[in-house]
């Protein structure tokens, strides 16, 4: 399924002409659509998805206008399972993004963090994942470290991915074979050479490793160079992709949430990352554990894993 390695692929023969009737939308003499667009697309062999991601982009972009807009009104603050923190502006940016895929794309099957999976997500090809608003309590305290994410999945492979954090206006995209661009100039993983020098993305949840093995915790904080967690994964793995931070651990106890990462598979992947689970397999939807980064970081992540077998 995926991923073991990533990097950059050259182009398929489709982008070479990028004037193509099958990346058009109906009605269209060519080119980009305005914002906003609502206008639908015919079904594409997809071998380039980069049109693609530029309405993707777009559609993200107008999610965070409205989150912008959203902020001092979200509503109040409230708490789902698993003490996970939404406003109201979680799910009307989630069902803003639902309309315009439905526009688009009437036979897509849609899977959002409000609103779950819609009718067809377990057979459909072609399934979006959506997070309305990643660091959804960053969000509600004013705090600047939040973002959108949207990722297009088709027979389980991500194919078309953005990531967008609205204040700041950076916004991480990549299509399959396409490479990783951040605010449209190419990005690719960090250059670190080891663990000791690296700047770590650490994201320990209670019930999982990182947060029932405290000498795991201790030996991530000594061994690497310095270690962050914003409360916001999505992001951070933009920022991984991007080469802000050379590696990124989740170690959760059950799945880790799809539309957290649904996204960040693609850019790091596409940036030339390494993403695998906690024993170095490739990951899967449904894991507990995920690790990221360059390869010589990914590698070193792997191997203080290995010195600290799972509780129990």
């Amino acid at each position: 399924m995926y991923l073991r390695s990533g990097g950059r692929h050259p182009p398929g023969p489709c982008h070479a002409g990028r004037d193509h009737d099958h990346c058009r939308p109906r009605g269209s003499g060519g080119g980009k659509p305005g914002h906003g667009t609502r206008r639908r697309w015919r079904m594409a062999p997809m071998n380039d998805y980069r049109e693609l991601e530029d309405t993707v982009a777009t559609w993200a972009r107008e999610a965070g206008a409205l989150a912008l807009e959203l902020e001092r009104g979200h509503g109040t603050l409230r708490y789902k399972a698993g003490r996970e923190a939404v406003t109201d502006a979680d799910g009307l940016i989630e069902i803003m993004l639902r309309e315009r895929i439905a526009t688009s794309f009437p036979g897509d099957a849609v899977v959002g963090e409000e609103m779950g999976a819609g009718a067809g997500a377990d057979t459909a090809a072609r399934v979006w994942h959506l997070d309305p608003i990643d660091g959804t309590l960053n969000y509600a305290l004013g705090l600047p470290d939040f973002c959108i994410s949207i990722a297009l999945f088709v027979d389980g492979e991500p194919r078309t991915a953005c990531i967008h954090q609205p204040i700041g206006g950076d916004m991480w995209t990549a299509s399959r074979n396409e490479g990783t661009r951040r605010n449209g100039e190419s990005v690719t993983v960090g250059k670190c050479r080891s663990l000791a020098d690296a700047m770590v993305s650490v994201q320990p949840r209670k019930r999982g490793r990182l947060g029932r093995d405290p000498h795991l915790l201790q030996a991530l904080l000594l061994e690497s160079h310095k270690f962050r967690k914003v409360g916001a994964i999505a992001l951070e793995m933009a920022w991984t992709a991007a080469g802000a931070y050379d590696g990124l651990i989740i170690a959760s106890r059950g799945a880790i949430p799809f539309h957290d990462v649904a996204a960040g598979i693609l850019l790091i992947s596409e940036a030339g990352g390494v993403i695998t689970d906690g024993r170095g397999q490739p990951y899967r939807r449904g894991g507990h554990e995920l690790v990221a980064g360059n390869a010589a970081v990914h590698r070193d992540l792997l191997e203080l894993l290995g010195r600290f077998p799972e509780p129990g």
